[in-house]
């Protein structure tokens, strides 16, 4: 009888592993951001259980990843189908991944999952704190369906008040309730208002450690922030949120988009006040080819943004004695700083 070889010392068949050791090892290549063999460890979870909820879940978190967005919806309807009270987060992607009405309904079956969730934790424990945060998030993605995709239903600014309410009842200390209730005031025409808000929302987070993601808005909410300071003509204070941008990651398209806009609009105010607009125009033609050049480098999607910053570098170019190589010639246009291109004190105070 021939023998058969033996297995190596501390080495597993896929047959072997068990399913704590499957989504353990799934989450870590996910964490590498090794999403190929990450998906296949996935499918060997769902091999062993197919209705392991949590194994459905990751797999489907690694096709949105890799924008396989169909198939993914498929995993988190299983998971609906599977346990529709439980579980929170596959309700949060639906919201995510679907339009209008029937997203608003996933995020409101997201939050009834996570009330069911802090009603087993201690109500003054980490964990309630983290949970009543996801509910006013979740609140707040509603808040901005009816801002936008549902903004024409007739009951839209009344709902918008209502998640908004529930949000800061939940979660008092949320930035991201007080940043969209400005946003609503705003659309409601009220200006003062919607200062109040962003004052309040960033008031939450500014002193806050930059460095620790947990403690502030995330990247996206505050490129948001800064359309919205500049909506309310505080162009101190979205240079002053740019900067910190900045500083975590200086090749955003967006970033760069807005800190041209912001430069041009200073130009534009410097011209009505009878001063001059060459040096603050010249920042802006910086501004916006640094953002033409990264989304072309990037393969950007938002074709609007790409061509207008172009208009508006054309525009430029009429106005400024030279746009050829890199400004030197404009007239009193000074070299930009990219380490410190708003050029206020690094350590100077968030204003809002």
């Amino acid at each position: 009888m021939a023998k058969r070889p033996s297995k190596k010392a501390g080495s597993q068949t896929k047959s072997e592993l068990t399913m704590d050791q499957l989504l353990t090892k799934t989450q870590e290549l996910m964490d590498d951001n090794n999403y190929e063999l990450a998906f296949k460890t996935a499918v060997q979870a769902i091999e062993l259980d197919e209705t392991n909820t949590r194994a459905l879940l990751l797999a489907s978190i690694i096709q949105l990843e890799s924008g396989d967005i169909e198939p993914a919806i498929n995993c988190l309807l299983r998971c609906v189908e599977i346990s529709p009270d439980r579980g929170f987060e596959k309700y949060m992607y639906l919201g995510q991944f679907t339009v209008e009405l029937a997203s608003v309904n996933y995020y409101q079956c997201g939050i009834n999952a996570l009330q069911l969730d802090l009603n087993d934790v201690p109500s003054d424990s980490e964990h309630a704190r983290v949970l009543k945060r996801k509910m006013a998030e979740a609140y707040v993605a509603m808040t901005e369906i009816y801002l936008t995709d549902c903004c024409f239903e007739s009951d839209a600014e009344a709902k918008c008040e209502e998640f908004l309410r529930l949000g800061a009842e939940i979660d008092p200390e949320c930035p991201e309730v007080y940043q969209t209730m400005a946003s609503v005031r705003l659309s409601q025409n009220q200006p003062e208002n919607a200062r109040e808000c962003v004052t309040k929302s960033m008031s939450l987070w500014a002193n806050k450690d930059q460095n620790d993601p947990t403690q502030i808005p995330s990247y996206e909410n505050r490129l948001a922030l800064v359309r919205l300071l500049l909506e309310l003509d505080d162009k101190d204070g979205a240079l002053n949120v740019m900067e910190r941008l900045q500083k975590e990651d200086d090749e955003s398209v967006d970033l760069w988009y807005l800190y041209g806009w912001t430069y041009y609009l200073q130009g534009e105010e410097a011209e009505a006040n009878g001063g001059d607009k060459i040096e603050m125009f010249a920042s802006a033609w910086e501004c916006f080819n640094q953002a033409i050049k990264l989304a072309a480098l990037q393969e950007f999607e938002n074709d609007g943004l790409v061509d207008h910053a172009r208009e508006l570098v054309a525009l430029i170019g009429t106005v400024l004695p030279s746009t050829n190589g890199d400004l030197d010639d404009a007239a009193d246009a000074q070299e930009v700083d990219w380490e410190n291109i708003s050029s206020g004190d690094e350590d100077d105070e968030m204003t809002g």
